[in-house]
């Protein structure tokens, strides 16, 4: 995991949690003032697409959801995105996220 892998909280502290959560957050390393909950992801594609992400200059940090070892499936994750510049993630997404998909065999 890259050093840009990190929880999504920034000199300014813009998001407020607890250790415990943050435990189940990483972030692509680039920060914005407000974040918008896009859409769940399965965990096993979650690095790859904040690398992605990165790559295009888009601020985002997945967050887990629910305990997906206690129901016996792959982790599920929501993707959080920079609201600063949403029209170009959006974009970015319906690009990446079809090879993402195809990459997990589904």
């Amino acid at each position: 995991m890259g050093d840009w892998i990190t929880p999504p909280w920034g000199r300014h502290r813009t998001l407020r949690r607890s250790w415990r959560r943050l435990a189940c957050q990483c972030g692509n390393g680039l920060q914005d003032d407000t974040w918008t909950p896009v859409l769940f992801v399965d965990g096993r594609i979650v690095l790859a697409l904040l690398t992605e992400l990165r790559r295009a200059g888009i601020p985002a940090y997945c967050a887990r959801v629910g305990p997906g070892w206690l129901i016996r499936r792959p982790s599920t994750w929501c993707l959080w995105m920079g609201s600063s510049d949403y029209e170009r993630a959006e974009e970015r997404l319906a690009e990446v996220m079809p090879l993402l998909v195809q990459s997990l065999g589904g």
